[in-house]
């Protein structure tokens, strides 16, 4: 059953007759979830659509305010949706969820987040054949989890600031083209493996390092050649760090690409964050846009 603002109601009829932001709610699995988007005026629809999922006890809200997405969504007729994940918290995949936050760890996520995809579709705003799914941290654990789970579903993902938990299964009969974003100084989610957070005092689980992950998505998708290294930012200007981007071909099934920000942080690349956010995050960095990268590869997949 699908409850939404009347405001909504008008938007997802196709009454809009300009780019419109949007506030909705959701009934799933007998409870209210609920998710912002942004509608581009931008014809003929369906429209492709990129899920932008938050990272742990985050907000939709804040998330979009975070990646400036909507900017781009504007500019390439993109249907942005920002779902909003039970106490701040995605189901992705790891048992420790629990201990974070039982009533995510019950939630299925990877359901709810097919059930608002199949609605959009059904409201003629989603194309089926082009969904993305875009995350940080915890997000990002959850877009591959998705991935894992329904790789008929996901045209393709960008995983930013996240790695794989070691306990979540991941051996999807499809292989689905994936883009990676990674900080070497990433304190919250380690670049070399490990405990996530190791510095708190409950127990978050564990992942896999990055080159683990990113190889574990070159198996999947069947990427047999050796990294191709491309410097794209010397980190010399004012608030640039060193930015490499690796590329691997051939792969025999889907797309696998990644960039490394030396000394980044948790953070969105090309993200505006602040001194405080900085001094808690880490640096993002001013030499990548995360966005434009991220759409650029979408677009360049083939269509589900």
């Amino acid at each position: 059953m699908i409850k939404l603002f009347a405001y909504t109601l008008c938007l997802l009829g196709g009454l809009a007759a300009i780019g419109e932001a949007a506030a909705s709610t959701m009934e799933f699995d007998g409870r209210e979830r609920t998710f912002e988007m942004y509608v581009p005026a931008t014809t003929p629809r369906p429209l492709p659509v990129v899920l932008i999922l938050h990272g742990g006890r985050g907000t939709a809200a804040q998330m979009r305010r975070y990646t400036g997405f909507d900017a781009l969504a504007a500019k390439e007729g993109i249907l942005a949706v920002y779902p909003q994940g039970i106490g701040g918290q995605w189901n992705d995949g790891r048992p420790e969820i629990g201990i974070l936050n039982r009533p995510a760890a019950e939630t299925d996520d990877v359901e709810f987040l097919l059930a608002l995809v199949d609605n959009l579709v059904g409201h003629g705003l989603a194309d089926p054949k082009r969904v993305y799914a875009a995350g940080i941290s915890n997000g990002a654990m959850m877009a591959m989890r998705l991935a894992c789970e329904h790789p008929g579903r996901i045209a393709a993902i960008a995983v930013v600031a996240g790695n794989q938990p070691v306990n979540a299964e991941c051996d999807p009969q499809t292989p689905v083209p994936a883009l990676f974003f990674h900080g070497t100084s990433d304190r919250f989610i380690p670049y070399a493996g490990g405990d996530i957070l190791q510095w708190a005092n409950v127990d978050r689980g564990k992942v896999l390092s990055a080159n683990e992950t990113v190889g574990l998505w070159r198996n999947i998708n069947g990427c047999t050649g050796e990294p191709r290294k491309l410097r794209l930012a010397d980190g010399t200007r004012k608030g640039g760090l060193v930015v490499d981007k690796v590329t691997f071909e051939p792969c025999a099934g889907a797309r696998v690409e990644r960039f490394i920000t030396r000394g980044g942080g948790h953070a969105w690349p090309g993200a505006k964050q602040g001194p405080a956010a900085d001094d808690i995050l880490g640096p993002a960095g001013n030499d990548l846009d995360a966005n434009v990268e991220i759409w650029n590869f979408f677009k360049a997949q083939p269509t589900r």
